[in-house]
């Protein structure tokens, strides 16, 4: 089998992340700094550990002329760290609508070490394909964006839906890219899960600390949510209740956050 292909789609992954970096990033490094200013390790880590994930995997598949890869430990600890790292960020990401942006962030990152715990030590590389393929989302995404923002097809909506409809659809069509049958709808049902999952976190939080009821279901109903809230796994408003992380109520100029997001 001819090496082209595959050398061809290593160097347009180098040219499409190089061009996104340094025209989108770049340009929203102050806003992102500002977000995450008590994180900003994290998001840097976040980005690189992906970045190396990548790199690994397209590399190898140009010297091998195949998608046939193994995760080896290197690539299972970075996919851990990366996961990591986006829970941390994902907790006081405000972007678009907070209630449908975040679940797609929270999916991809329980979902993808567990793909590649899964794919190392069953030896399917399948999966390592879908874990990889879903880093793309992060080009896909600023690429919906760059379209609706500068075509007529949501002309008249906030940036703050176009972020919202842009994240979803593009992490799903990276997942689709893997060729995995049934990967994209999957991870659809994952975030509607979650999604779920931060509305009942909420909810019962909120209900179980105003009760007195001390009986070890209870007891351990609040362990659990208590972990689930230090993940992140609640909505936002939730969150600001029970979190001093001033990245949840500071002011932002950032026009990808709607109005009801800008709390002074």
């Amino acid at each position: 089998m001819s090496q082209k292909p595959d050398i061809t789609a290593l160097v347009g992954h180098c040219v499409a992340y190089i061009v996104i970096i340094l025209y989108h990033t770049r340009r929203q490094v102050g806003i992102y700094s500002k977000t995450f200013s008590k994180h900003r390790a994290f998001f840097f880590i976040h980005i690189g550990t992906g970045i190396m994930e990548l790199a690994r995997y397209h590399i190898s598949k140009a010297r091998l002329g195949n998608d046939d890869i193994l995760p080896e430990v290197i690539d299972v600890l970075s996919c851990l760290i990366w996961s990591w790292t986006s829970l941390v960020l994902v907790k006081t990401l405000r972007r678009g609508d907070p209630l449908t942006t975040r679940p797609p962030y929270q999916a991809g990152a329980i979902l993808r070490p567990a793909i590649s715990v899964a794919s190392y030590l069953l030896g399917l590389p399948s999966l390592h394909r879908i874990s990889i393929s879903a880093l793309d989302s992060f080009v896909y995404a600023r690429m919906a964006i760059f379209f609706f923002t500068y075509t007529p097809y949501l002309r008249g909506y906030s940036y703050s839906t176009i972020y919202s409809l842009s994240i979803p659809l593009s992490a799903a069509l990276s997942i689709h890219e893997s060729r995995v049958r049934g990967a994209s709808l999957v991870f659809i049902l994952a975030t509607a899960y979650i999604a779920k999952l931060n509305e009942w976190v909420t909810h019962r939080s909120r209900i179980l600390q105003r009760s007195e009821t001390k009986s070890t279901m209870a007891m351990l109903e609040k362990h659990v949510l208590a972990g689930l809230l230090f993940l992140g796994f609640a909505e936002l408003d939730r969150l600001r209740e029970v979190s001093k992380n001033d990245a949840l109520t500071k002011p932002l100029n950032d026009d990808y956050v709607p109005k009801l997001e800008h709390i002074s």
